[in-house]
C-alpha cells in the first residue's frame, strides 16, 4: 500500500478515489458475502431489507457479524479516514448494498451529507469520506462503481454529460477497497452478470455531521459490550450512551 500521505492527496486533490487491493484475504471477503446474502434472505421476510428487487439494502451491519466489525475499524481504512476528517470521525452508516442480475444503474450522485445541501459546496473541511468493500471481486459486467475523477474538486453536483465523458469503471479483486471524497461524482453500473453483486458501503463523517444511518437500527448490547475504544468512539458512544441504555430498558421491559 501507498503511504496514507499520498492516498490522501489522490482523494483530496487527485482523482478523487483510490483503490487499495484485497485489504480483506479471500477467506474474509467470502464470509462477508455469504453473511450478506443470508442476511437479506432473513430480513426480507421481515420486511426489512430496503429498495426494490434488482437493488437491496441491509442496514445494521455492525451488530450482525463480528467481521462487519473489524471491517469498520480496520487500520487501514481509518488511517486515511482520520488523516482526513480527523481522529474523532464518526461511522455515519455502514450497510451492504446487493446489485442483482439486471439491476441498472443507481444514478450519478455525491454522496450525504452533500446531496442534503445547496451548491456549489463547501471544498473544506471535508464532510464525508465513503469505503467501498468489495465483497467480490468487481468485474466490466457485473456492476462495478464508476467514478468522475477530479470531480470533487468542482463542489458541484453532477453534470450528467460531462460524467458520461470522463467516469470510469472501478473494479478489482474480492477484499479491495474503494475509498473516496464525498464530493466525487459516482454511480453504479449495469449489471450484466448471472450472480448478484455484494458490496459494503461505509460512510465516515466528522462527529458534528448528523449520521446517515441510524446507530441504533438492530443494536446488540453483546457488541458494545466487547466493542473496543475506537469502535465505541466511531458509533458515537459518547453521546449515544444514555439512548442504548433507554433502549435495552425497553426491551428488558423496565422502562419508568
Amino acid at each position: 500500500m501507498k503511504n496514507v500521505a499520498s492516498l490522501v492527496d489522490e482523494i483530496i486533490a487527485g482523482k478523487g478515489y483510490v483503490v487499495i487491493p484485497e485489504v480483506l484475504n479471500p477467506t474474509q471477503a467470502h464470509e462477508v458475502r455469504s453473511l450478506v446474502l443470508e442476511l437479506a434472505k432473513k430480513e426480507k421476510l421481515q420486511g426489512k431489507v430496503l429498495l426494490d428487487e434488482l437493488k437491496e439494502r441491509v442496514y445494521g451491519l455492525v451488530y450482525k457479524g463480528e467481521i462487519f466489525e473489524l471491517m469498520v475499524e480496520h487500520p487501514t481504512v481509518i488511517a486515511i479516514i482520520e488523516a482526513i476528517l480527523g481522529k474523532d470521525a464518526t461511522l455515519g452508516g455502514f450497510s451492504a448494498h446487493i446489485i442483482n442480475p439486471d439491476a441498472t444503474n443507481m444514478g450519478v450522485h455525491v454522496d450525504y451529507p452533500y446531496w442534503t445541501m445547496k451548491p456549489p459546496f463547501p471544498a473544506y473541511p471535508v464532510m464525508e469520506i465513503q469505503v467501498i468493500w468489495m465483497a467480490e471481486d468487481f468485474t466490466e459486467n457485473n456492476g462495478a462503481p464508476v467514478f468522475a475523477p477530479g470531480s470533487q474538486k468542482l463542489c458541484s453536483p453532477p453534470d450528467l454529460e460531462k460524467f458520461s465523458q470522463i467516469a470510469e469503471k472501478v473494479t478489482g479483486k474480492a477484499g479491495s477497497v474503494v475509498i473516496s471524497h464525498g464530493l466525487c461524482w459516482h454511480d453504479t453500473s449495469v449489471n450484466s452478470s448471472d450472480k448478484p453483486r455484494v458490496s459494503i458501503l461505509g460512510n465516515y463523517a466528522p462527529k458534528y455531521v448528523r449520521p446517515l444511518e441510524n446507530p441504533l437500527y438492530d443494536i446488540q448490547q453483546e457488541v458494545l459490550d466487547r466493542a473496543s475504544p475506537k469502535l465505541k468512539q466511531l458509533l458515537g458512544f459518547e453521546f449515544q450512551s444514555a439512548l442504548f441504555a433507554d433502549v435495552q430498558r425497553i426491551r428488558s421491559g423496565n422502562w419508568n
